[in-house]
C-alpha cells in the first residue's frame, strides 16, 4: 500500500512513461537548481542525463549561464537544452575552467579541495550522487573546508513527495521544460536498460515500461 500523500495526478496531456520521468529525477533538478537567478554562472556535472536534462534548462529558465558536463557523445544533446558551454570530462577537468556560483553534481568522484577550487566565494557546490568515498568526504571534510573558504560544500538532500515534483510537471505540460526520454524498455529487458545508462549512452532519461 502507498499513502495518499505520497501519490500525484498524472497530467492528461502526458503519457505514463513522461509521467514517470518526474517524481525522482525531477525532484533532483528541481531541488538541485533552487536558489539560482538571472546572471549566475552555473556548471551541472552529469547533464546529459535524466536529472541533467531537466537542470539544464530549469537553470537557463531563471536566467543563469549554464556549463554542461558529460562525455563527448553527448555535447550536441546538452547544447539543445540550452546550455551556453558544454566540457567533455574526458577532455577537460571542470574544477579547473571556473568558478563557478553553483556546481550541481550528479557524478561526484574528485577530492573535495577540487570541488572547492570550482566555486567562487559565497557559491554553493552540491552533489547527489557519486562514490561512497567522495559523499562521505564532502559530508566532513567538504563541510569544513568550504566554511573556512566562504564556499557550501555538501550533499543534497533531496525531499521525496509531489510537492517537490509537481511544479515541474506544471511546467512541462505548459511547454516551458522539456521531458527527454532516449530510450524505453519492457521490464523483462531492466539489465539492458541499466546497461544501457551505465554505459553513459542515455540522452535523457530511461524509462522501463510494464506493458
Amino acid at each position: 500500500m502507498v499513502p495518499e500523500s505520497a501519490l500525484a495526478h498524472k497530467p492528461a496531456s502526458l503519457s505514463f512513461a513522461e509521467a514517470s520521468t518526474l517524481p525522482q529525477a525531477g525532484a533532483i533538478a528541481l531541488q538541485g537548481t533552487a536558489g539560482i537567478a538571472a546572471g549566475m554562472s552555473v556548471l551541472i556535472n552529469g547533464a546529459g542525463g535524466g536529472s541533467g536534462a531537466f537542470a539544464i534548462q530549469l537553470a537557463k529558465s531563471a536566467g543563469a549561464h549554464v556549463t554542461g558536463v558529460d562525455n563527448a557523445a553527448k555535447l550536441a544533446f546538452m547544447r539543445t537544452l540550452g546550455a551556453d558551454e558544454v566540457i567533455d570530462y574526458r577532455a577537460e577537468d571542470f574544477t579547473r575552467t571556473g568558478p563557478y556560483d553553483r556546481v550541481l553534481d550528479l557524478v561526484a568522484h574528485r577530492s573535495v579541495f577540487a570541488y572547492r577550487r570550482s566555486v567562487a566565494r559565497g557559491g554553493r557546490y552540491r552533489c547527489v550522487g557519486g562514490t561512497t568515498r567522495a559523499l562521505l568526504r564532502l559530508t566532513t571534510v567538504g563541510v569544513v573546508a568550504g566554511m573556512v573558504t566562504g564556499r557550501g560544500l555538501g550533499v543534497l538532500a533531496v525531499k521525496e513527495g509531489p510537492a517537490y515534483f509537481t511544479p515541474l510537471a506544471e511546467s512541462c505540460v505548459a511547454g516551458r521544460i522539456g521531458i527527454h526520454i532516449d530510450r524505453s524498455f519492457p521490464l523483462d529487458e531492466t539489465a539492458n536498460a541499466l546497461a544501457h545508462v551505465g554505459a553513459g549512452r542515455a540522452l535523457g532519461k530511461v524509462v522501463v515500461e510494464i506493458r
